[in-house]
């Protein structure tokens, strides 16, 4: 079946001088009779009638209608501009440029009476495509411009630098030399200290910071080992300005017109420390030995849960071990204050956890007298009826609002009238129009049952974890789990005591889970497993 085509909603827009009134017999009511007669044949709706009458077309600023007109479309009100010349839009290549380009950024079609430009037509998206060429060779010579002048400025020694104003440093409005922030420079340089002098990573100098309830530049954040790497990093420290930062084809630095924060001794020898410091992250392991990852979430401060390893070595072995557990995410970097307190905890303690949990579950599982039924073809037959009327009753609407449009454009009911019947109708009708798309797109979910046996269907939740490999569990968790979420507590000194406080499914249908009696709907594949 054919998408229902776009509704045009249509700006008729109007502009006749004084001088050209008398000089050519252009007048307001004739352009409109004509206007309004072809927005008819083309079944067009109208939104609105834009009129400047005795202005001039040399500018936009003056004209209050075209700047209505220009709102609408901004607003997503109007979506097709109809004229009867293209001069009564502007006379100004200039405008007309910006205005096609207004049409384009916002789906608005543009049409002209007297030139035969509709956007329906082969000619009308070639004038389009013109006038696009010359706005996009004026934007990017705009462009080219502009880079001309920020790479000259930074040439110069100034940064272009204004709201990500590097650390240490602040640049006033209409300043064009950053000074120096005396609190924050101090940080810059007991940073470069603790990595250099006191051989400190980058997350423990994170860690102290934070600690210490030292600010970012950024409100609301805190310090992390990325935000320590571009300070140390940042030649703006030596007194360099940067460019094209994220462009390393077009980066280059210059010697600057603010003062300097550090040497380039100690700079650069935080350059060679950075670079000889292999990227020493928590050891990687295979996922499915972590097979909770990903939607644990902390009953505590709803933060995620993340996976971390402890190794440890046997006695008389030099083998190294690894103990995987999972820590909030809001735990890491975060200063005292503001940190999570929840504790981590190793997986085996939250796979026991799961399993306790599950099995106060009173059942998931197929019972033996279910029938399986392949009433999806009554299903599909009533769905096609319906689509059938939904487009029958569209159809109705068309010719409804076509009749309205006809006693407007002959007079025999007001501008006002006609506003107030249109949008009646249009109401119904996307009304009507949500439903027969939301039908078509139930139809393709509407698939055949296939013959399915009592075997095929899952035995039991409970039954079938204990039989699942690690692999297998972590496709079961990320398919059919949305979230878990647990409080940890201290249970010794040296052990925690997870508590699962609530387990969310993905939502779909046929598999019932039965949970101190309330019945969740939730479909579940079958898992086939040999005991």
């Amino acid at each position: 079946m054919n998408e229902p085509k776009t509704e045009l909603h249509t700006g008729i827009y109007i502009r006749v001088s004084t001088e050209e009134q008398v000089q050519e017999g252009f007048s307001i009511r004739a352009q409109m009779e004509k206007l309004k007669s072809y927005a008819l044949l083309k079944d067009w709706e109208i939104y609105d009638i834009y009129a400047d009458e005795g202005i001039s077309g040399k500018n936009i600023v003056d004209r209050p209608a075209i700047n209505r007109l220009i709102n609408d479309i901004k607003d997503g009100n109007v979506n097709n501009v109809l004229v009867f010349k293209v001069d009564r839009l502007t006379r100004s290549t200039k405008n007309l440029i910006e205005l096609v380009d207004l049409f384009d950024k916002n789906d608005c079609a543009f049409n002209s009476l007297t030139e035969s430009i509709d956007t329906d037509t082969p000619s009308g998206r070639m004038f389009l495509k013109i006038i696009g060429i010359f706005a996009e060779f004026e934007r990017e010579n705009l462009i080219s411009r502009m880079k001309v002048g920020y790479e000259r400025k930074v040439k110069e020694g100034y940064t272009l630098a204004t709201h990500s104003i590097s650390y240490g440093y602040h640049r006033e409005k209409g300043q064009r030399i950053q000074k120096i922030i005396s609190d924050e420079a101090r940080i810059v340089k007991e940073i470069f200290s603790m990595y250099i002098d006191e051989n400190k990573s980058m997350g423990k100098i994170a860690k102290i910071l934070n600690e210490r309830k030292i600010p970012t530049k950024s409100n609301g954040t805190t310090w992390s080992p990325s935000s320590i790497k571009r300070i140390l990093t940042n030649p703006t420290y030596i007194g360099k300005v940067r460019y094209a930062t994220t462009d390393k084809n077009r980066y280059f630095e210059a010697e600057g017109q603010h003062e300097a924060l550090i040497s380039n001794e100690i700079f650069y020898l935080a350059q060679e420390k950075a670079k000889n410091t292999s990227n020493i992250s928590s050891t990687k392991r295979p996922k499915e030995d972590n097979y909770f990852c990903g939607i644990l979430v902390c009953g505590q401060c709803g933060g995620k849960f993340t996976t971390h390893h402890n190794s440890y070595k046997l006695s008389g072995s030099e083998e190294k071990l690894y103990k995987s557990g999972y820590r909030c995410n809001n735990k890491k970097y975060y200063n005292n204050t503001i940190a999570c307190k929840s504790p981590a905890i190793s997986h085996p303690k939250m796979e026991q956890a799961f399993v306790e949990y599950i099995n106060k579950i009173n059942d998931i599982t197929a019972t033996e007298d279910v029938e399986i039924k392949d009433d999806n073809t009554e299903k599909e037959r009533e769905l096609q009826k319906y689509i059938f009327d939904c487009e029958k009753n569209l159809n109705i609407f068309k010719t409804t609002k076509k009749k309205i449009m006809e006693q407007y454009v002959n007079q025999e009911i007001s501008f006002e009238e006609y506003k107030n019947l249109l949008s009646i109708a249009n109401e119904k009708y996307q009304a009507l129009e949500k439903e027969l798309q939301r039908a078509k797109a139930e139809m393709p979910t509407l698939k055949k049952v296939p013959n399915i046996s009592h075997e095929d269907i899952i035995l039991s939740f409970k039954e079938n974890w204990s039989y699942l490999n690690n692999n297998e569990k972590a496709m079961f968790l990320q398919t059919f789990v949305k979230k878990i979420v647990i409080n940890i507590e201290k249970e010794r000194r040296n052990s925690n005591m997870v508590t699962i406080m609530e387990l969310e499914f993905n939502l779909s249908s046929e598999f019932t889970l039965i949970d101190n009696k309330k019945s969740v709907k939730n479909k579940l594949y079958t898992i086939k497993h040999n005991k």
